[in-house]
């Protein structure tokens, strides 16, 4: 299920990325599938960009990680 992106976290990426790292980061946010998900798609997206802190290439991988399971950043994150 795909879940769009919220304001705070396009808020949190602005404050994470790069103006055109942070519009790209919000773009595959919101066209990625996060199998299985009802809620919490909001946590999701927010894990992502704290674990990534900055850095596109981790944004990239811990958005593959959430693909296959996106229980697997809450728990990293805590959230």
């Amino acid at each position: 299920m795909k879940v769009a992106v919220t304001p705070r976290v396009r808020r949190e990426a602005e404050k994470s990325f790069s103006r055109d790292d942070a519009v790209l980061a919000c773009t595959e946010l919101d066209d990625t599938d996060l199998p299985n998900i009802s809620n919490n798609g909001e946590r999701v997206h927010l894990a992502i960009l704290h674990l990534a802190a900055g850095d596109p290439a981790a944004f990239r991988r811990h958005l593959a990680i959430a693909r296959t399971d996106w229980r697997d950043v809450l728990a990293v994150t805590g959230f």
